[in-house]
């Protein structure tokens, strides 16, 4: 069989097994197998695929029906227009975080330098993409998972942003040095409550760590860590941007509101859910 045909018997094979958008997860694996763009799998349709590397598509594809992360699989993700690696053990990038990205870059000075510091780098998702889209700025990337750290390491290195990304292996705040000040402190933290594991879809609560997922009773332990330690590093007119739950959006909200922040705002995600809180905090 040619690459078409192989690209039919996966699509099929995949929707057969209850994959969502089984022809693009079928492209995606063949692609990065090939080592080519989606788009070169059809401008060279009628090549065939090697006894060897057909064995290893079929792997992939099983991999990929058994509820294996697409992007365990290849190895890589897409973030903001950049390629990161990603690795088991340590939380995939999500397209909601791009929203978080956006709202934290929006409040950053263009024209003159920024600190960020980045609470829970996990793969450096955030870390990267600021210090990519915004020139002058550096980071500080946290994160208390040793694997996380050096995935947030290399991606920097990757993306070529390493001069400017800082990664520190500890528990949120604790690794910072006395007086250490950031324009804005930016996290996605663990946010889902401990019993709500069952109602999580299987790829994610099978293959996402679980420190990375999972924050007490109500999911808002580590928020309200971050919350309560930000003023602490943040300047007159500094700024805090998280991602949240959608069912606590408004009590984040509520939470900053009664702690002396000011313009507090909720922004929804690309599906409309209220998903990250954004507010800055004035000395009073």
């Amino acid at each position: 069989m040619n690459l078409v045909e192989y690209l039919a018997r996966a699509t099929e094979y995949l929707d057969r097994q209850g994959v969502d958008s089984p022809r693009l997860n079928a492209e995606v694996m063949l692609s990065s197998m090939l080592g080519i763009t989606r788009l070169e799998i059809y401008t060279n349709f009628d090549k065939p695929l090697s006894e060897e590397r057909a064995g290893a598509y079929k792997d992939m594809l099983v991999k990929r029906a058994r509820g294996c992360p697409l992007q365990h699989i290849t190895g890589e993700t897409g973030f903001r227009g950049l390629v990161l690696e990603v690795k088991p053990g340590v939380f995939i990038p999500r397209p909601e975080t791009e929203v978080l990205v956006e709202k934290a870059l929006e409040v950053l000075p263009v024209d003159e330098p920024a600190r960020v510091l980045d609470l829970g780098s996990g793969c450096g998702n955030i870390a990267v993409s600021v210090t990519a889209e915004l020139p002058g700025s550096t980071v500080i990337a946290v994160d208390i998972d040793d694997a996380a750290v050096s995935l947030t390491r290399s991606n920097a290195d990757r993306c070529g942003v390493s001069g400017r990304v800082k990664v520190l292996s500890g528990d949120l705040y604790g690794p910072l040095e006395a007086g250490d000040v950031f324009d804005l402190v930016i996290s996605n933290p663990p946010y889902v409550p401990d019993g709500a594991r069952d109602s999580l879809p299987a790829e994610v609560r099978d293959f996402d760590p679980e420190g990375a997922l999972f924050a007490g009773g109500e999911g808002l332990d580590v928020i309200r860590r971050i919350v309560a330690g930000a003023p602490g590093c943040l300047p007159d007119g500094g700024w805090l941007a998280l991602e949240v739950d959608e069912s606590h959006a408004g009590q984040v909200r509520s939470m900053l509101e009664a702690d002396g922040w000011t313009e507090v705002e909720v922004f929804e995600d690309m599906a409309a859910r209220p998903r990250v809180v954004r507010a800055r905090w004035l000395e009073r």
